[in-house]
């Protein structure tokens, strides 16, 4: 065997022990054994433990009290903020309804819009609507370059859900995650039983899915599956809702009560209204625990280090105006 090919085999070999690679422009992904670590970059650790945030908390200054973001961060925001507007519009004009969830939802509770070290947009949908949202986006949205597709995870094929995104600036996009009826009622400690079901269905689906599947063969998997995991086609009122197997959450309980979401009311949300589930605050306190404290680590926005393009920023330009 010659030396080269001798190296070759011994890097290749190596390489599926022990890795490390880039993983956007923040993180180095560490694989050792199987075993996935993403670890910041150092001159991105510098940058996060020395943001201006850590003065509120070093302080203990209330967490409501924090200012608005500044600078990229904030125009990206402000650009997301135009693409949630026209998810509003295009659902309000098609009765489709959706309502602020996750870290938007947490925003709008403790800062009445984004939270301040974010930028991204966290939507939820019931299934029957989200499977209409791409095509009457399509057809009613007021901006072309606006638009709605799903747009899957390329380290998890069988991950795949709906996106807002702008043509023109990859880097805009508002979340629109899936909701189920579960098909009943369910007491707090089986629906954290039936949780790390939910989480075996989804990791089983991530071992038979081919990595270069089509999208309909995926959204067939996920079909399938939701159909496995559901105690009942039957939706009666009252049901419980879980999250779509679309996406792997890592919370704890991934079930919801029929009435912490239903009846949708309005939140403020950088200064207007938008649909929000009727009890966000048990909502938040069942993913968070106590969402009006702060995090144990401030964390880094999609985009806030990003290197935009001048066409980037020209786009969001236009979009905050």
């Amino acid at each position: 065997m010659s030396k080269n090919l001798f190296c070759e085999c011994y890097k290749n070999f190596f390489g599926k022990i022990f890795s490390i690679n880039d993983y956007g422009e923040t993180h180095k992904l560490v694989t050792l054994l199987g075993i996935k670590i993403k670890i910041m970059k150092p001159e991105y650790q510098k940058k996060v433990r020395e943001n201006s945030y850590s003065y509120y908390v070093k302080n203990n200054i209330d967490i409501t009290q924090i200012p608005p973001a500044e600078g990229q961060i904030r125009d990206i925001q402000l650009a997301n903020l135009a693409l949630l507007k026209e998810l509003n519009y295009v659902c309000e004009i098609n009765g489709l309804k959706y309502w602020l969830d996750f870290g938007s939802l947490l925003g709008a509770i403790r800062h009445k819009g984004f939270i301040p070290w974010d930028d991204d947009v966290d939507t939820g949908m019931l299934r029957e609507d989200y499977n209409k949202l791409i095509d009457v986006f399509e057809k009613t949205s007021r901006n072309p370059d606006i638009f709605a597709s799903y747009v899957v995870n390329k380290k998890h094929p069988c991950e795949m859900f709906i996106k807002i995104q702008h043509k023109k600036c990859p880097h805009l996009f508002v979340d629109v995650f899936p909701y189920d009826f579960y098909g009943k009622k369910l007491t707090k400690d089986e629906q954290i039983k039936f949780s790390q079901d939910m989480k075996s269905i989804c990791s089983a689906m991530q071992k038979v899915c081919p990595k270069k599947a089509k999208q309909q063969e995926i959204r067939n998997l996920i079909e399938k599956n939701v159909r496995i995991a559901k105690a009942s086609d039957y939706s009666e009122d009252g049901s419980d809702l879980m999250w779509g197997l679309d996406y792997f959450h890592f919370h704890k309980n991934w079930f919801t009560n029929y009435n912490v979401v239903f009846p949708l009311k309005k939140i403020l949300f950088e200064g207007e209204m938008f649909p929000c589930m009727n009890n966000p605050e048990e909502f938040l306190n069942n993913v968070y625990g106590n969402y009006m404290a702060y995090p144990k680590k401030i964390g880094v926005g999609h985009a806030m280090f990003l290197n935009l393009s001048e066409n980037d920023k020209k786009i969001i330009s236009e979009l905050k105006q």
